[in-house]
């Protein structure tokens, strides 16, 4: 028995008829952050219906099972199973526990999907029905019209497909928020690739972004990739919404301990000089297809996601993001994210 729960690839232990843990595997012990062999499951186990599916099992002696989200760095849903071992070992049972997760999320983002996309897209389907109805019709003989009507279909469509990107995107990064990147990033890097990738896409942008980087700037723990995206999104969205030629200013610097003096990790702060955005929008900025001002963002190709996206890569990074703004001023957006450790 003890074999069978090493081999298994989920978190699995053996208890007594006390709860307490005669052999736990190592996937278990990855989930606890700790060792787990003779110890009682309560003392890491804190979960009231887990810990009575349990106690169930052992006093009536038959296999129990139910689903119960428990909270580590994210909150996650694991089916628990608890049965008795069977001949010879019949004073213990046998615990597992099974990360249903990516199932539940998966069906709750097709259902997500399919009630966002419903809303988002009726707009611009609504249009191209409308235009080529008109193409069909009055304009079937007018080249000028054609030109005009086929102009505007082409910007639906592509605005369509952006929609569906981001939300594919989102989901994508929804699934594997449990999962901490490891790699060592220099955050320095991170910041000038985007604005270079930026600058080169769009006349208006060369310039205006300036970087300060205190020296020298420690690695971070993340992943360089998924934080190109924070940051184009960010410095994208203080471009796009501030006026034209006003200077985007970056500062990454370090945060130290008060006590130690020893260095927390990093923050970068993207400001922007635009008009500002009213306290009463900014707790909703992160939800999905929220805009402040939708005629704006949707004229701008904005998709309303953007800012999700960066909330759940942020949140991957075990980082957070903390958005000030003020009428008139202009809005700074900081993210907080941890140094590398090896």
């Amino acid at each position: 028995m003890s074999s069978i729960v090493n081999a298994m690839p989920y978190p699995a232990m053996l208890l007594n008829s006390k709860s307490q843990i005669v052999k736990a595997n190592d996937a278990a012990e990855a989930l606890f952050e700790r060792s787990l062999n003779d110890i009682y499951l309560v003392r890491v186990l804190r979960h009231p219906e887990a810990l009575a599916m349990v106690s169930e099992a052992i006093q009536d002696n038959q296999m129990n099972s139910g689903r119960v989200a428990l909270t580590f760095q994210t909150q996650r849903t694991y089916e628990v199973t608890v049965a008795p071992a069977g001949e010879p070992l019949s004073d213990l049972y046998l615990m597992t526990l099974a990360d249903i997760s990516a199932e539940i999320q998966a069906e709750r983002a097709r259902s997500t999907f399919v009630a966002n996309v419903s809303h988002e897209l009726r707009s611009p389907l609504t249009s191209l029905i409308g235009m080529v109805e008109t193409l069909r019709g009055p304009a079937r003989d007018d080249q000028a019209a054609q030109d005009r009507f086929l102009a505007l279909m082409h910007d639906e469509t592509q605005r369509m497909s952006r929609i569906v990107m981001d939300l594919l995107s989102l989901s994508k990064f929804e699934a594997q928020e449990h999962i901490v990147p490891s790699d060592r990033v220099d955050i320095l890097e991170v910041i000038t690739r985007t604005t270079s990738a930026l600058e080169a896409s769009d006349p208006d942008y060369p310039g205006r972004i300036k970087i300060e980087c205190d020296d020298p700037i420690a690695p971070i723990r993340g992943d360089a990739d998924l934080l190109i995206e924070v940051f184009q999104n960010l410095l994208e969205n203080a471009l796009r919404y501030s006026p034209p030629n006003s200077a985007i200013d970056v500062k990454i610097s370090r945060r130290q301990s008060k006590r130690s003096g020893a260095q927390r990790g990093i923050q970068i702060s993207v400001q922007d000089y635009g008009d500002g955005i009213e306290g009463a929008h900014i707790p909703r900025l992160t939800e999905r297809f929220y805009r402040v001002d939708k005629g704006r963002s949707r004229q701008m190709g904005g998709t309303g996601l953007g800012l999700a996206i960066v909330k759940h890569i942020i949140n991957r990074h075990r980082g957070r993001m903390v958005i000030d703004s003020e009428l008139g001023k202009g809005t700074c957006v900081t993210v907080y994210l941890v140094p590398y450790t090896s």
